[in-house]
């Protein structure tokens, strides 16, 4: 087959590329000078792209060191002036400085090069830090329940000046830490995790603040303990957020805002393409989507066009940078039984399909 490539004419074929596709895939486009198998089209911009990450790696560390500070404030205070609510957000505090720093060390081994063992990179170690990290919050949630309780059984007196001044700063610095974090939380999970930590942080010295102000006026001393519990109430449901987001993506699941089922539609829709099957689209990590198919064409010669339109689409359309198309023949398509393999059935059209092939004779 005679390469064509991306700025001819397609007039005689009957297929159009419109220009601001045609710029955007030069020079990230790979042209297929042979019946080659793959087309990989990639981002212009790599997933460990120095800018982001770099500005993402400082935002931690800024946040990390902050935390450090208000941790040992809070823990130094809480334990002299008598408070298990001021104590409960040190440690809270405490996880959250724990949680900086893997999200700083995944982001800082995340930039290593791929080598010949790790195709794709080190981009997990975002995603592989966030189990400890839940695991930690989860245990600091424990402590505080138990502790709590322990308090509402026999209210300890609290010594409300300094919980009060240390409760207000530990506001401050969270605010400070969120402000920090707010741009690099579209970019990055664990910088998202971190920065709702520090709002979940936030609303914990603001149930400290509270609870003084109430037995400063007198009220029952057992509100120390009961803030320290609505801490605890924070904390949970922030561990299985990352448990539940860490696991969609080792087990490969698609991106969250991307459906399969209109990935398929929008490549069946695009002129030239038969079918779509053997259909996958996963993370690699969360900034880094990818998408692998097989694509029976109607006319083999214009192969390069149909994928090069595919690849544009679904980088536009669903931002999905990392796509890898095999073209087939409808002939080739039977001949390799490719939709017999199990994990290929991705939809109820996909499944009619298999049960025709296996029913033809090979």
């Amino acid at each position: 087959m005679a390469a064509v490539t991306p700025t001819s004419s397609l007039a005689s074929a009957g297929y159009s590329l419109r220009h601001k596709d045609r710029v955007a895939m030069h020079p990230s486009y790979q042209q297929s000078r042979t019946t080659g198998v793959a087309l990989w089209y990639h981002k212009e911009v790599d997933y460990a792209h120095d800018g982001h990450t770099t500005g993402t790696r400082r935002a931690l560390l800024a946040g990390l060191a902050i935390t450090l500070a208000v941790v040992v404030a809070e823990a130094v205070t809480g334990i002299l002036a008598g408070s298990i609510a001021l104590f409960s957000d040190a440690g809270h505090a405490f996880a959250d400085s724990a949680g900086l720093i893997l999200a700083a060390g995944a982001v800082t081994l995340g930039q290593r090069a791929p080598d010949v063992r790790r195709t794709y990179g080190y981009a997990r170690f975002e995603v592989l830090a966030l189990p400890v990290h839940a695991l930690l919050l989860t245990a600091i949630a424990v402590y505080v329940v138990v502790e709590s309780i322990m308090r509402l059984r026999s209210p300890a007196d609290v010594d409300v000046a300094p919980v009060l001044a240390v409760a207000l700063l530990g506001l401050a610095a969270n605010l400070v830490i969120m402000r920090l974090l707010h741009t690099h939380s579209h970019e990055n999970i664990n910088a998202r995790a971190a920065r709702l930590e520090a709002m979940a942080d936030a609303l914990g010295s603001v149930a400290v603040v509270v609870s003084t102000v109430i037995i400063a006026l007198g009220g029952w001393r057992g509100f120390d303990a009961v803030a320290g519990l609505s801490i605890a109430v924070f904390i949970l449901p922030r561990a299985w957020t990352l448990f539940r987001q860490a696991g969609e993506i080792l087990l490969e699941g698609a991106p969250a805002g991307i459906d399969p089922a209109e990935i398929v539609a929008a490549g069946s829709a695009v002129e030239g393409v038969i079918a779509m099957h053997d259909v996958h689209v996963w993370s690699i990590a969360p900034s880094f989507p990818a998408l692998s198919a097989h694509v029976e064409l109607q006319d083999v010669a214009c192969t390069e066009h149909i994928l090069t339109d595919l690849a544009a689409m679904y980088r536009r359309r669903f931002g999905i940078g990392h796509v890898t198309l095999q073209p087939e023949t409808p002939a080739l398509h039977e001949a390799i039984r490719c939709c017999m393999s199990p994990d290929s059935s991705l939809l109820a059209d996909t499944d009619a399909h298999r049960h025709q092939i296996a029913g033809r004779p090979r």
